[in-house]
Order: structure tokens, then C-alpha cells, then sequence
């Protein structure tokens, strides 16, 4: 009898153990990013174009609270319309790092829905460049996002929507006329390992 207990308190520690154990994981996704036109007046706007991310991430989970730092390839392709010359595309890769706060609002053990927000550095890589002769040079090294969004768990996959909403400016005073922030709605697919 004193065997079956210590083996059923084992079981249950190192049950509750691996639940708080982190996950790891990697993810893909595909992008719609618009630009912020308000400095540069009513005449202009941005059209959504669909971009991509690959990356991996980490699960830190302490209950129904997680934190998760990622590291993501993201390819970043937006337009401009409204100059008399057409439309002007911009596309950027950038290395991503959010570090998110969630919530698991349902947490079942094969199924969870959570809510998620938090800070992102975004890097500009060398491959930027515009169909306005723009290169990686006028894009700034880093800008700031903020993040926030939902997600499903489903057994070891890993489904997101979120929103990125640029801080600083993407460009910095496009051809004299206003600076630019960049808006990113991202959709994922993720499988976890652990």
C-alpha cells in the first residue's frame, strides 16, 4: 500500500510539474499590412498586401497566465496610392521580437482559448525595397509595434489572429511629405513540441 501511494503522489507531482512545463514551438503566418497616412494628407491611402512570417516562439506558463517571446521572419509588403506617378509598393523583411502576456479565457487540456497583448521590436533586414527606388537605407533599423490578439489551442497546434499597431515610424518623412507607421493584421499556424 505504501508503494501505490508514493507512486500516485509521484504521478500527480510530476503531473502537475509537466503542466507548468514551458512550450516550444514553431509558427507561420500570412500578413495584410496597411501604412498610416495621416501625416501625409487626404489624398493619399494604403491598400492591404499579403505578406508571411515564419518563426518560433516560447511558452512560459504559470496557470491560466503565460508569458511568450518570439523570434519571427516577418516579410512586410504594403502600398501607397495617391501619387500621380501610381501606386508605390514597399516591401521589408524584418526580424521580429514580441514578448507577449496572455490569458487562457478556456483552459482544458485539449482545448484552450486565450487573449494575448505586448511589445514588439521589429529589425529591418537588407532586403527592402519600394517600386519608388526607396532601399532598405530609408527604412528605420528598428521601430516599435504593439501587439494584441486571440488564440486556439487545439491538442499540439496553435491558430492566432492578432493585430500589430506600428508606434514609430516605419519611414521616417517619405519624399518630404509625413512620416509612415506600419499596421499588420496576422493570421498563424503553429505546432507546439512540448
Amino acid at each position: 500500500m505504501k508503494k501505490i501511494t508514493v507512486l500516485l503522489f509521484t504521478l500527480l507531482i510530476g503531473g502537475g510539474l509537466f503542466a507548468q512545463m514551458p512550450n516550444f514551438g514553431i509558427k507561420v503566418a500570412a500578413t495584410a499590412a496597411t501604412l498610416n497616412t495621416s501625416d501625409l494628407g487626404a489624398n493619399y491611402s494604403s491598400d492591404n498586401l499579403l505578406g508571411y512570417q515564419a518563426g518560433v516562439f516560447l511558452r512560459l506558463n504559470s496557470g491560466k497566465l503565460y508569458l511568450q517571446p518570439e523570434a519571427v521572419y516577418n516579410h512586410r509588403s504594403t502600398q501607397l496610392a495617391g501619387f500621380s506617378g501610381g501606386d508605390i509598393t514597399f516591401d521589408v523583411g524584418t526580424i521580429d521580437v514580441p514578448v507577449l502576456v496572455g490569458f487562457k479565457i478556456l483552459d482544458g487540456k485539449v482545448f484552450n482559448l486565450r487573449a494575448f497583448a505586448g511589445p514588439e521590436a521589429s529589425f529591418a533586414t537588407s532586403d527592402g525595397t519600394s517600386s519608388d527606388n526607396v532601399t532598405i537605407a530609408d527604412f528605420n533599423k528598428m521601430t516599435w509595434y504593439m501587439q494584441a490578439g486571440v488564440g486556439v489551442d487545439l491538442l499540439f497546434l496553435t491558430f492566432d489572429l492578432r493585430y500589430e499597431k506600428g508606434l514609430s515610424n516605419f519611414i521616417d518623412d517619405y519624399n518630404n511629405q509625413g512620416n509612415l507607421k506600419n499596421n499588420v493584421w496576422v493570421f498563424s499556424l503553429g505546432l507546439k513540441f512540448m
